[in-house]
């Protein structure tokens, strides 16, 4: 049973491939544990004082999103979280110079500190493997130009650990400030409008190509 629930999982994502070859299933998984920590964050809270924006306005779509919403958008093409994959040259220039002070964010933080190591240490170590096989595929799940997959490629693992450790504080939703986006992908989600899913999720592809090819030649 398990079995087959896994493979069903795994052929929801199939079609959103980057590219032939690359296993959906650890995308989606970290897509997945993400969107189920900020809904239950929103489920749980009786005030978002002091909470991001994207949480605080959004509280009733949050904490409304049943199990199989956030199923059907975690098999986005994409990481739906931002873990500062972009950034990969900075953090080796930092270590270079033995830089550890941690990496802040003028907005407020959407994971508690622990959690976010946690994800983005996973998350960091998806993306060295994805960088290491498939680098293109890794620029577009990621955002990112192809120095930083090859900078993030040729990092160790203890490397990319100390850089998790970091950028944690940094963990947050794509594209956090477009309250529109995430409301159409939440309504979306939850009501199982799949054709509607597909064009914003594909609409996201597109502007990760875009801001993909801007930094390829900035």
């Amino acid at each position: 049973m398990a079995g087959r629930e896994e493979q069903r999982r795994r052929e929801e994502g199939r079609h959103w491939l980057p590219s032939q070859g690359v296993d959906p299933a650890p995308l989606a998984e970290l897509n997945a544990e993400c969107l189920g920590y900020l809904c239950l964050r929103a489920a749980e809270s009786k005030t978002m004082v002091g909470a991001p924006g994207l949480l605080s306005v959004l509280q009733e779509q949050w904490a409304s999103m049943p199990a199989h919403a956030v199923r059907r958008l975690s098999t986005a093409p994409f990481s739906l979280f931002d873990a500062g994959f972009a950034t990969a040259p900075r953090w080796l220039e930092h270590r270079s110079r033995g830089v550890h002070d941690l990496i802040q964010c003028a907005e407020p933080p959407f994971f508690e500190a622990a959690q976010a190591r946690s994800i983005t240490r996973r998350m960091l170590v998806y993306g060295w493997h994805l960088a290491r096989s498939r680098p293109r595929a890794a620029c577009l799940v990621f955002g990112s130009n192809i120095a930083a997959v090859e900078s993030v490629a040729a990092c160790s693992l203890a490397a990319l650990e100390a850089a998790a450790d970091r950028n944690a504080g940094t963990l947050r939703p794509r594209w956090s400030g477009q309250l529109g986006f995430w409301r159409e992908l939440l309504i979306a989600a939850s009501a199982g409008a799949d054709r509607r899913l597909h064009e914003l999720l594909l609409g996201g592809v597109q502007r990760l190509a875009a801001e993909t090819l801007a930094a390829h030649a900035s």
